[in-house]
């Protein structure tokens, strides 16, 4: 009888060697089983985990936009702009759920603003006169004060300013004029900024959901929860492959579940952000093979 079972365990792991080979499977021993004098009770799940990396451009206008082009000749951000992009995107299985970091996002700022994003430092030409300065003269003050500060900085560079303006004395002037002209010039051009925030979402695979929606995204407001409609739809689709999997019809103790090799797609309307081929459990097969008894 042991003999018997043994021929039959061997046939069974032929078939499989047969049909799987030219296919890399996944497959997992699952239900109630001993192992290591333990009792162990095993399931075979997906759980799917989605980074996007949303990238967000911000425009703030300065005060004295509209006198760039008269005092300064170039021409200045007219209206405040705030664009969102998602720039990077994957999509991978996770071994472990609890492994999964949170999806608090995390920011990474790029660009530095002296006052703040929307506040803009307090400097504003002094009077010299009684009476209210027209933002005209203003405007006019502040662009005489950076060509000031540019006449100041050459100075100190070629050594007309004076002596005695060396070494370290001479690098915290530089630094201080450097830091009073960009408060200046961001009156006339605003302020400028990039940040990144990165999102992970974790998502179980349901086999009778392959197409789910798991954002929504908008250029103006960036990523949306999935039932707000005022963004595109952000779509997972698992489109499962053909594969062959080991038959068997005997009725033994040793149950395996095997993945199937699905292409993941992570899209925003009708664009792929990306696209991976996955093991995929629950688009799989379960198949049970009978172990040889003592």
């Amino acid at each position: 009888m042991k003999r018997i079972s043994t021929l039959i365990f061997v046939a069974v792991l032929s078939i499989l060697v047969v049909d799987v080979s030219a296919q890399s499977v996944t497959k997992k021993r699952v239900g109630a089983f001993i192992e290591d004098g333990n009792v162990v009770i095993e399931e075979a799940t997906t759980t799917l985990v989605v980074n996007l990396t949303v990238e967000c451009e911000r425009v703030v206008v300065g005060p004295y936009a509209r006198y760039a082009q008269k005092y300064l000749g170039v021409r200045a951000p007219l209206v405040d702009r705030t664009q969102y992009r998602i720039v990077a995107a994957d999509v991978a299985v996770a071994d472990n759920l609890n492994s999964v970091t949170s999806d608090v996002p995390a920011q990474s700022v790029v660009d530095d603003h002296l006052g703040g994003v929307d506040s803009f430092a307090k400097l504003l030409p002094d009077k010299i006169a009684m009476g209210e300065m027209t933002a005209d003269e203003a405007a006019e003050e502040a662009a005489e004060r950076i060509f000031e500060l540019r006449r100041t900085r050459l100075d100190l560079i070629t050594g007309e300013f004076g002596e005695g303006v060396y070494g370290a004395g001479l690098e915290s002037a530089l630094r201080e004029i450097d830091k009073l002209e960009h408060q200046l010039i961001e009156l006339f051009f605003g302020k400028h900024y990039i940040c990144q925030t990165k999102h992970i979402i974790k998502l179980p695979v349901e086999a009778d959901n392959t197409a789910p929606i798991i954002a929504r995204f908008s250029p103006e407001e960036g990523l949306l929860a999935s039932d707000n409609l005022a963004g595109n739809i952000v779509m997972l689709n698992i489109a499962p492959s053909d594969m062959v999997y080991p038959a068997s019809d005997v009725k033994g103790r040793v149950e395996y579940r095997y993945a199937n090799n699905a292409t993941v797609t992570v899209s925003v309307g009708q664009e792929v952000l990306v696209s991976r081929v996955l093991p995929i459990y629950e688009l799989g097969a379960t198949v049970m093979f009978l172990t040889p008894t003592k």
